[in-house]
């Protein structure tokens, strides 16, 4: 499905995407120093976990809740990391209340006239590009992104190499050639990535 149209009566939607440690929070944290309403699907996948523990725990067992009531994302990454049945058993309960909850919010707020920015690696597979005018992928060498892993984050060899793999289709092709999609180079430094973003917003306003 296309995307949509940017629509001038309302603020501007766009989503922002990228492999792990290409910079795609970084480019998110400065749309919002600049004033967009920044969506992080990470932590509506929170939410979602929250509301629904008692799916997940009829599915993977009470072991994954806390006595406090909220579930344990450790113990359930530990059941469902390097099982692809179980992995997409979570993800069968809890994308769409996800979508739900990005979809109520990104609407709530671009109605009211303020542009939207989308910050989620899985926006593709889970169709949240299409709730977007424009999509800008954030790209970075792999050396770099290693780097970043290793010094920044302090993952493991085998960590790094796990999560990369995982995230080889990222961006099928068969989706990615009817986004109006962006592409910005991130393997400079911040205020690299910075210039990068504000050209695409040019583009934006050369647009309207």
């Amino acid at each position: 499905m296309a995307v949509n149209q940017i629509n001038r009566t309302m603020g501007t939607t766009i989503g922002i995407t990228g492999k792990c440690c290409s910079g795609k929070n970084e480019a998110s944290a400065y749309l919002r120093q600049l004033g967009w309403y920044v969506v992080d699907v990470d932590k509506t996948g929170h939410k979602a976990l929250q509301l629904e523990k008692e799916t997940l725990a009829g599915l993977f067992g009470e072991g994954i809740i806390t006595p406090e009531g909220e579930v344990d994302r450790k113990a359930l990454g530990n059941i469902v990391f390097g099982d692809k049945k179980r992995l997409k058993t979570l993800e069968s309960v809890v994308h769409p209340k996800m979508r739900d909850i990005v979809r109520s919010e990104s609407e709530e707020y671009a109605k009211s006239g303020r542009n939207v920015c989308i910050n989620a690696a899985l926006l593709f597979s889970m169709d949240l590009h299409t709730l977007c005018q424009k999509v800008v992928k954030i790209d970075a060498p792999v050396c770099i992104r290693f780097r970043r892993a290793r010094q920044r984050d302090g993952w493991t060899i085998l960590q790094i190499i796990r999560r990369f793999a995982a995230q080889r289709r990222l961006f099928p092709k068969n989706l990615t050639r009817n986004v109006d999609m962006y592409t910005v180079r991130n393997s400079a430094d911040r205020e690299s990535l910075y210039a990068e973003i504000r050209e695409f917003l040019k583009s934006i306003e050369r647009q309207g």
